[in-house]
């Protein structure tokens, strides 16, 4: 496990933890994603807030400006994580606390690549699906488009392939064939 990975998930255990205590562990997650979009709005923020750019000052005056736009729980975990100088690991730290929260609430992610993009209803049913042979109260898509693989579907997710496509379909009928 590195460095960064093992930072980042200390970090996300403690906002976890402190979240399902104040039982806001839904109203954390929400402005986590909140501040994520301002990681991804500013990709250098973390660094500047980090290095030496900025005076002390100026950048208290940023924290400052950042956890007025949050509850007071997310506020003093930003304090908390820029006073140790980790403010460039947020996003990190952020995916680690999802990863967890996922977790706890039988949440599974799934990436589904496909030829052509699903209907609402197409991408209703499959999680439908996918939430019952998974085990899960609840299924996220993450859908990809790629037309290499003709029709059908590939569903991936812990470290799990499930491989439904035309073109997997045809490859294994064509080695089938050479067998004979």
């Amino acid at each position: 496990m590195n460095r960064q990975y093992a930072i980042a998930r200390t970090y996300g255990k403690a906002i976890f933890k402190e979240a399902v205590e104040t039982k806001e562990s839904t109203e954390v997650y929400q402005e986590l994603l909140k501040l994520r979009d301002v990681y991804l709005q500013v990709p250098d923020l973390g660094e500047i807030l980090t290095d030496d750019r900025l005076s002390g000052y100026e950048k208290v005056n940023i924290i400052k400006d950042l956890e007025k736009n949050f509850s007071d729980t997310v506020a003093k975990f930003i304090h908390t994580v820029y006073d140790y100088g980790r403010m460039n690991e947020f996003p990190e730290i952020i995916d680690s606390f999802e990863e967890l929260y996922y977790e706890h609430y039988g949440i599974v992610l799934v990436d589904v690549t496909t030829a052509v993009a699903l209907t609402m209803d197409q991408r209703h049913e499959l999680e439908e699906k996918l939430a019952r042979q998974f085990s899960a109260n609840k299924v996220i898509l993450r859908p990809r488009l790629d037309t290499k693989i003709m029709g059908g579907v590939i569903v991936e997710s812990e470290h799990r392939v499930i491989d439904q496509s035309v073109r997997t379909q045809l490859e294994n009928l064509h080695a089938e064939l050479l067998q004979d």
